[in-house]
C-alpha cells in the first residue's frame, strides 16, 4: 500500500514517515509549500521562532526523509491556500469575526487539495502527524476519535474531513504519547529529534496578526466603546484589533475591568464585565456532519461541545431550529466568540459527531 505522507519538517510527521515504512507501507514524504519566498511576498514570511512552513521546515523534512530513506517531494499549494485559508482569514477580521485558519488549513489543504493530489498521483493513503485516530461507527461512517495523549489531542481541528478523506487516512501517532514520539525520534537518529514545536500562525510575521492585515490592504474600521445599553465609553481607531474576550488593550481609561462581549459590522465594539461576557445559546454555520448523519439529528441530542481549542469540551443539547444548528450549553461558558469552530462529541465514545463555525450568539 502506498502513503503519501504530509511532512512539515517537525518531529511528529518525521516519526509518522518511519512508523509507516517500518510497518510495510511504501512511503513518500511531501511537504506543501504554500507560498513563494521572494520580495513580492515578503509579508507572508514567518521570522519567529516557532513558526511553521519556513524554508528551513523545507530542508528538515528533506533531511528526514533522506534518514528515513524515503523518496520526498515539495509540492506547490500557494493559490489553494490564498483562497481557502488567508483570504477567509482576512474576512473574517473585517466582519467582526474571530478566524480559526487552522481548521480551514485541514479542512481545504491538508486534507482537500493535498488529498485529492495524493489519490490522483495513485496513492492509497495519506498520513499526517496530527494526534488523532479514525474509527468506523455502526452507522457506516467515519469519524475522528479521541488518541492516546490528551494534551496533545488534535480532533478539534479535524472536524472538516469529509468521509473520503477519512476513509483514506493514516494517522499513526494515535497510540502515543508526545514524549513517546521524541524517544522514537531519538532511538532513530531523526534530525529534528528536539527541533521545538511550532505554536505561530504560520503565515503571520512575529506573530502579529494586525501589522498582517494591514500589509494586505485592511482599512481599520474606527468606531465607539458601547455598553449592552448603547451608551458611548470611548472611541477606538479600528474593530480589527479586538477580539471576543479580550480584556488588556483597549485603551480605555476606567478603574472597571472592561471585556469585548461583540463586534459589530458597522464598526462599534460591545465591552461589558466579566459576568456579562457570559453566553449559553449559539448557532453553528457551515455545518459538516461527520460521525453523525444530517438526517439524524431530528431531535434535541444530548453532546459535548467544545468552543476553542484550549478549552475542555462542555456538556450541552444541539437541536435544529429555523434550518440551523443550535447549541445550548448546560452551564454558561464565557467568551463564546463567531468565527471559531465549535465542535460537538459524543459524550460516551468522544468522537466527532459534526462540527462548524460559530454563528449568532445570544448572551446572558
Amino acid at each position: 500500500m502506498r502513503v503519501l505522507v504530509a511532512m512539515s519538517g517537525g518531529v511528529d510527521s518525521a516519526v509518522a514517515a518511519l512508523l509507516l515504512k517500518k510497518q510495510g507501507y511504501e512511503v513518500v514524504g511531501a511537504n506543501m509549500r504554500f507560498w513563494e519566498y521572494k520580495d513580492s511576498c515578503q509579508n507572508l514570511r514567518p521570522t519567529r521562532r516557532g513558526s511553521c512552513c519556513s524554508p528551513e521546515d523545507l530542508m528538515d523534512a528533506q533531511r528526514c526523509a533522506v534518514s528515513i530513506g524515503i523518496p520526498f517531494y515539495a509540492l506547490k499549494m500557494e493559490k489553494n491556500f490564498r483562497e481557502k485559508v488567508i483570504e477567509p482569514f482576512i474576512d473574517d477580521y473585517r466582519h467582526g469575526r474571530t478566524p480559526n485558519p487552522c481548521v480551514n488549513c485541514n479542512t481545504f489543504v491538508k486534507f482537500g487539495e493535498f488529498f485529492e493530489k495524493a489519490r490522483k498521483l495513485g496513492f492509497h493513503y495519506i498520513a499526517t502527524g496530527h494526534y488523532a485516530r479514525v474509527g468506523l461507527l455502526e452507522n457506516g461512517r467515519y469519524a475522528i476519535f479521541p488518541c492516546k495523549d490528551r494534551e496533545k489531542n488534535q480532533a478539534y481541528y479535524l472536524y472538516g474531513l469529509s468521509q473520503e478523506a477519512l476513509q483514506h487516512t493514516l494517522f499513526p501517532l494515535a497510540d502515543l504519547t508526545k514524549k513517546e514520539v521524541r524517544k522514537i525520534a531519538e532511538e532513530n537518529k531523526l534530525p529534528v529529534a528536539s527541533k521545538r514545536d511550532s505554536q505561530e500562525i504560520c503565515f503571520i510575521p512575529d506573530n502579529d496578526y494586525r501589522q498582517f492585515l494591514r500589509r494586505e490592504g485592511v482599512n481599520f474600521q474606527p468606531g465607539y466603546f458601547r455598553n449592552r445599553q448603547g451608551q458611548i465609553l470611548g472611541r477606538h481607531g479600528g474593530k480589527e484589533n479586538f477580539t471576543v474576550g479580550q480584556r488588556r488593550g483597549l485603551g480605555l481609561q476606567s478603574p472597571q475591568a472592561f471585556y469585548v462581549l461583540e463586534i459589530q459590522e458597522n464598526g462599534d465594539v460591545i465591552i461589558g464585565t466579566r459576568e456579562e461576557q457570559y453566553g449559553q445559546l449559539f448557532a453553528i454555520e457551515s455545518v459538516v456532519y461527520q460521525g453523525l448523519r444530517e438526517e439524524d439529528l431530528t431531535r434535541e441530542r444530548e453532546v459535548l461541545v467544545q468552543i476553542r481549542y484550549n478549552s475542555s469540551p462542555v456538556p450541552a443539547k444541539i437541536f435544529l431550529s429555523t434550518g440551523k444548528v443550535w447549541v445550548m450549553l448546560k452551564e454558561p461558558q464565557r467568551a463564546i466568540a463567531p468565527g471559531q469552530a465549535a465542535v460537538c462529541y459524543d459524550p460516551e465514545r468522544g468522537y466527532i459527531l459534526l462540527g462548524g463555525k460559530i454563528g449568532r450568539c445570544e448572551h446572558a
